[in-house]
């Protein structure tokens, strides 16, 4: 691996990371043109820290207010009853995301490494990848039967734990490549009835442990025999960070603008177009010959 190969990686981990376009899937169309394997373990973790970083520094205010909420539980008791804390917006928050990463956990752990057994083939990704268009297309146009119909209060206030759940099972199945995390968290939060700018926040709030939680897993097989330069992973983890942040920015702003769903039409078109390669490799590569050499 060159210092090359470590801005690469930690672009594609930072841009797609976030924006609704599948992040491992890119990785994988990756190392099908480029012959360039997957990042080693401990060179993955290092990515995926600096994604954690970046979600952390774009989200420090709701974070903040999470962790202090347990301590104004005590006076909210004291003065509304029992029931106070849940109408504070950062316990609530708090609840809602570990409401909703049980589903994650859950379906990532036992259907995780079936589903990328099925990645291994390019094509499975490129139909994934359709699929990932259809769900984004979806979002702002679906109402599920399921939905709240009235929405009293926008915010945390207005998610139940019902939507949570489903809204973990969502994130649970973008383990598939080629399936965005936050397509589909998003997407399922609007379908829902959820206000956007709420949907794209919880959505990242909701990855965090969904991030942790593979970067405990990718710890278990770190081994430092052949690990890359200290150096070298902590670039990856630069770049990987700062053009995090710059895309979580880029999507929250085209959520808030009900724009989210265009980024299907990339990722319909990535499809399509990996598929037509699979399937006329030799003779795009010809046309493509004739075309240059005259």
């Amino acid at each position: 691996m060159t210092y090359w190969h470590a801005i690469l990686l930690g672009l594609l981990q930072g841009v797609t990371e976030f924006l609704p376009v599948s992040s491992s899937g890119h990785l994988r169309v990756a190392e099908y043109f480029t012959g360039l394997t997957g990042p080693q373990t401990l060179f993955d973790v290092s990515l995926h820290a600096g994604s954690l970083l970046a979600i952390i520094l774009v989200f420090r205010r709701d974070l903040l207010d999470m962790v202090l909420s347990p301590f104004r539980i005590p006076g909210q008791i004291r003065e509304s009853g029992w029931k106070a804390p849940f109408h504070d917006s950062g316990f609530r928050g708090a609840l809602l995301v570990v409401f909703g990463s049980i589903p994650t956990g859950f379906i990532g752990y036992y259907l995780g490494p079936r589903f990328e057994n099925m990645a291994g083939a390019l094509e499975f990704v490129a139909m994934m990848f359709i699929v990932n268009a259809l769900i984004l297309f979806a979002s702002n146009r679906v109402v599920l039967p399921l939905a709240s119909k009235r929405r009293m209060n926008t915010g945390f206030l207005g998610i139940r734990f019902f939507d949570a759940f489903f809204i973990g099972i969502a994130q649970g199945f973008a383990v598939i490549r080629g399936i965005s995390r936050s397509g589909t968290t998003i997407s399922a939060a609007m379908m829902l009835g959820v206000d956007r700018v709420t949907a794209g926040k919880f959505s990242f709030l909701l990855s965090i442990p969904a991030i942790v939680g593979a970067l405990f897993l990718n710890l278990k097989d770190v081994s430092t025999v052949g690990a890359p330069p200290m150096e070298m992973m902590l670039i990856g983890a630069a770049v990987a960070f700062v053009s995090g942040a710059i895309a979580l920015k880029l999507l929250m702003a085209v959520v808030r603008q009900g724009r989210f769903h265009r980024f299907g039409w990339y990722t319909l078109f990535l499809g399509l177009g990996l598929l037509a390669w699979l399937h006329y490799e030799s003779e795009i590569v010809t046309f493509w010959q004739s075309v240059t050499q005259g």
